[in-house]
């Protein structure tokens, strides 16, 4: 205002100075006015547009609110079905484990059961067919016995006749050789009676020396030919034995690890 006052013109008169100085301040305090109301009205405007945008925010937090809300229901209810459904079908597994837990149960004590009377079956089968392998092993027994009984006394039997064959042949060729020699030392005696006799007759007692001589051979080698077909027949018919033993001790080993 001292700068209004400055820019107008001097006046000689203090009322006019007052008056200059009282319009002054009307204009001012009018401006002032205007300016506080301007003011004012634009802090309304302000806070009106704050109330409104609160309460648009307000509205949105509340929609957003009962949106939530009402999801969160919804998943409950959803949670609560899904967990009474899970329950319903735990149940009704646990009553099918329960029944397949009972049926298994009852097949094991059947198969129990069975396998006891298969048991005792078997057992009572194993002990007859024990018992009749022992009978079988004790024939089997009594046979190899009778049969090896047989077997010493058909070789002792083979034997006793290859001894007396021998014995008979020792003595045939004894025989011959003491023939041989009686005819040897009567053809020599001859010659040296005769001293000297006839071609003839010493041709034939040469021709007797070598026909004994040759008998003697022959027989000789069937002699050792017949004993060893006798030798050959009894190891033949031993082995024959012992195969046949073998064979039954085999049969009876068998029946008896069966």
């Amino acid at each position: 205002m001292s700068m209004i006052l400055e820019s107008e013109p001097s006046t000689p008169s203090l009322e006019q100075e007052l008056e200059i100085d009282n319009r002054h301040l009307q204009k001012t305090i009018g401006v002032l006015r205007d300016q506080l109301e301007r003011v004012q009205l634009e802090k309304s405007e302000a806070a009106q547009k704050a109330v409104a945008a609160m309460s648009n925010e307000l509205e949105q937090l509340k929609a957003t609110a009962n949106a939530l809300r009402d999801r969160l229901e919804r998943e409950r209810l959803d949670s609560q079905e899904a967990v009474q459904k899970a329950l319903a079908e735990a149940n009704a597994e646990n009553a099918q484990v329960r029944e397949t837990a009972s049926a298994l149960r009852d097949s094991l004590e059947r198969m129990r059961i069975e396998k006891d009377e298969a048991v005792q079956r078997v057992r009572s089968e194993a002990n007859d067919e024990t018992q009749q392998l022992q009978s079988t092993a004790n024939a089997l027994r009594d046979e190899l016995e009778k049969m090896r009984i047989h077997s010493d006394e058909s070789v002792q039997q083979v034997r006793s006749t290859s001894l007396s064959e021998s014995a008979q042949l020792r003595d045939t060729i004894n025989a011959v050789r003491d023939e041989f020699d009686k005819s040897r030392i009567y053809g020599d005696e001859k010659v040296q009676r005769m001293n000297a006799s006839s071609q003839d007759e010493i041709v034939q007692l040469q021709s007797a020396a070598h026909a004994l001589r040759d008998r003697l051979e022959r027989e000789s080698a069937q002699y050792y030919d017949k004993l060893q077909k006798i030798g050959r027949h009894s190891q033949s018919e031993i082995a024959q034995l012992h195969d046949t033993i073998a064979v039954l001790r085999e049969r009876l080993e068998a029946e008896n690890g069966a």
